[in-house]
């Protein structure tokens, strides 16, 4: 059983505050830029308290509240500003979810309720793969990537640093996407993806 303390707050703070207690951890408290409402732990202080400690904060075991809904950088940023000063972020795999025992995740990555992680995928640092969503066998993902409920990567598929892929959308097997780029929910890729930017529809087509 660890101690953590969650970085960010709102409702993916909300959700890993759940799935850590379901797994019989417990959680200290939450770190955010004011005290919200609603959340069922302990307001900890903000980012600037915590970013300039040294010392006291070397050791602190915590996953990333802060959520993904676009190409934004900013999380895989704040969570290299807390590992800096000493935070550690280890993956986090929801008790309800399937992941091979085989598939490599990176720090401060998660995968939550009923998602799947089948053998030989990779996920790097800071992605969270959310509910329901499934990674089948052999993809590899980069740094700070969002794959959203109800989403599905074939087999074999590559998607790079900072990339969305939105609600219920589909990318069939092994294809490839670049850096910073926003699949749009309920789509679906049947190509590979050379260019940064948003891609809807079926096939998934560029629109920004």
């Amino acid at each position: 059983m660890t101690d953590f303390c969650i970085v960010g707050g709102g409702g993916h703070a909300r959700v890993l505050i759940t799935c850590l207690l379901s797994l019989r951890h417990k959680v200290r408290g939450y770190i955010a830029p004011r005290e919200e409402d609603g959340m069922p732990v302990a307001y900890l202080g903000s980012d600037q308290d915590y970013l300039t400690m040294k010392e006291d904060a070397i050791g602190t075991t915590a996953l990333m509240g802060l959520g993904k809904t676009s190409i934004s950088t900013s999380r895989l940023t704040l969570m290299n500003s807390y590992q800096v000063v000493g935070f550690n972020f280890p993956p986090l795999y929801a008790r309800t979810a399937t992941v091979h025992d085989d598939v490599i995740s990176g720090n401060g990555s998660v995968v939550l309720d009923g998602a799947v992680l089948i053998t030989g995928s990779r996920l790097g640092r800071a992605c969270i793969i959310n509910t329901h969503a499934t990674v089948d066998h052999d993809c590899v993902l980069g740094d700070d990537v969002h794959v959203a409920p109800g989403a599905t990567l074939s087999g074999g598929v590559r998607i790079g640093d900072h990339c969305m892929i939105g609600t219920g959308a589909n990318l069939i097997h092994s294809v490839k996407v670049c850096p910073g780029v926003l699949i749009g929910a309920g789509a679906t890729v049947i190509g590979d993806i050379n260019e940064p930017g948003v891609y809807v529809g079926t096939p998934a087509r560029r629109i920004a």
